[in-house]
């Protein structure tokens, strides 16, 4: 899943609890419950190969990393009175699954890959998966819900 409905949901979190800790620990594991969900982006650039392929998924990445930095911000600024640590430390439990598998893998820290396995195990639990055509409308959905009820 990108990132962006991860963020959605560490920003309708962020509204739902005042202690830093639990905004960290709701996150993280809205993180893990919207992975386990049929996304759609599982062959994300299977047609291509080495380079091209990590420069498409690097520009993909890129525009998931702007748009989620653009809903924080947005929500930022619409919200007087929020409390910061609370956002950023959901934000940051949101962010963590994904930023542990790319230091893992970037960093080949193989005592670590156990956590890959897990991680790649919740994106299958359930058996079917569908094209990125129905995929990224359904994660935009996603987003768009979290973000109204934040909002």
């Amino acid at each position: 899943m990108f990132i962006t409905p991860h963020t959605s949901a560490a920003i309708w979190v962020s509204t739902k609890v005042s202690d830093p800790f639990l905004a960290f620990i709701f996150s993280l594991l809205s993180h893990f419950i919207l992975d386990m969900v049929p996304h759609g982006d599982d062959n994300l650039a299977e047609d291509k190969k080495g380079k091209e392929k990590f420069l498409y998924l690097l520009n993909v990445a890129s525009i998931d990393m702007v748009v989620s930095c653009a809903l924080v911000y947005f929500y930022v600024i619409s919200h007087q009175g929020i409390n910061h640590w609370v956002l950023f430390w959901a934000v940051f439990g949101a962010w963590l699954p994904d930023l542990a598998w790319i230091v893992i893998e970037s960093f080949r820290l193989t005592s670590l890959y156990w956590y890959i396995v897990y991680h790649a195990k919740l994106h299958n639990i359930f058996s079917w998966q569908y094209s990125i055509v129905y995929g990224v409308p359904f994660q935009i959905l996603v987003t768009l819900t979290l973000v109204k009820i934040s909002f």
